[in-house]
């Protein structure tokens, strides 16, 4: 059985202003001296597979939520368009029976970005960004954008209740193919190891937003999916 989804933002999974995020890729691209058409052909792929049916969670809507996240730490990012181009690639391949999804968003990074033609140096960073939300946790110290970029993706798991359980929801639904049993061993493992690790948060700007509520969100689901759990 593949990781049970461990990543996200802090708002609920609501439709997205397309308008919006079309206007976002195209000032992106522009700011990057991208081809114009490399860069439509690369927006059409982008919305191919976020808007596939079986998002319920790792849709448009994720990728708006952690750009405004991107927004609004902005003053803290070293290069705000490795981390733009790390929200909008990072789940660009995105299929809950696959174990590969990470590297395969890479892969597809890689070559979107060297149709549009962007600075090498920019790419490499972007790739590493997505590799490292394999395990979340920052595998290289070279790309200082990267604690913040993975702290991003994780804000969901410390949202207000209500958003959480939407959030939860959401992702049963992306999973609505493993049995119940199944589904509650392995999430519950997934949030286990994050309760685990010190701290979810590498930043302070996010651990002193999110961190509390975050470890009573991941507990209270605990207490769902097994009720031996033992909250600490």
């Amino acid at each position: 059985m593949p990781r049970v989804a461990d990543s996200g933002d802090d708002l609920p999974a609501s439709e997205p202003d397309a308008s919006w995020l079309a206007s976002r890729w195209q000032a992106l691209c522009t700011a990057l001296e991208c081809p114009p058409q490399a860069a439509a052909d690369v927006w059409q792929l982008i919305e191919q597979h976020y808007c596939e049916p079986r998002r319920h969670y790792h849709n448009l809507a994720h990728v708006a939520a952690l750009l405004r996240h991107a927004d609004a730490h902005c003053a803290h990012l070293s290069h705000a368009h490795v981390v733009e181009l790390a929200i909008w690639f990072h789940d660009v391949i995105y299929d809950t029976q696959s174990g590969g999804n990470e590297v395969a968003s890479a892969a597809v990074a890689s070559a979107a970005m060297q149709a549009m033609r962007v600075d090498a140096g920019i790419a490499s960073q972007v790739e590493r960004c997505i590799l490292a939300t394999i395990h979340h946790a920052v595998t290289d110290k070279d790309v200082p954008d990267l604690p913040l970029f993975l702290d991003f993706d994780l804000a969901i798991l410390g949202a207000p209740r209500d958003v959480y359980q939407q959030y939860r929801a959401a992702i049963r639904c992306e999973y609505e193919w493993v049995p119940e049993q199944d589904y509650r061993t392995g999430r519950a493992k997934v949030l286990r190891r994050f309760l685990d690790r010190p701290a979810l948060y590498f930043t302070p700007w996010m651990a002193s937003r999110f961190e509390a509520s975050a470890r009573d969100n991941l507990r209270s689901e605990l207490l769902l999916l097994d009720p031996q759990f033992t909250s600490r």
